[in-house]
């Protein structure tokens, strides 16, 4: 193999390296950030949660991330390790 073959194979392979680690898993066009940048750990009583929504971690931020959408459209960051959260999880996955 000549110089010229072997610097084309080492740019082919660095290209594709960058190309595969540069993206996020999810694919192309749906990077995002983590949405929590602070959290509660303020009880909230369920009567009042619209929807929950628990987001593990991944290439788009690296922590668990569990939002509340309230009654009134309001959106709520809570700490994972809020102890009622967690009492609340186990107790609707048990239905």
């Amino acid at each position: 193999m000549s110089l010229l073959s072997y610097l084309l194979l080492a740019a082919t392979a660095s290209y594709c390296f960058t190309t595969l680690f540069a993206f996020p898993m999810e694919g192309l066009g749906t990077h995002r950030n983590c949405q929590c940048v602070t959290t509660s750990t303020a009880p909230i009583p369920s009567r009042m949660f619209q929807r929950i929504e628990i987001l593990p971690p991944g290439a788009h931020c690296r922590k668990i991330e569990i939002l509340i959408t309230k009654k009134d459209n309001k959106v709520i960051c809570i700490d994972p390790k809020a102890p009622w959260i967690n009492k609340f999880i186990t107790r609707v996955m048990s239905k």
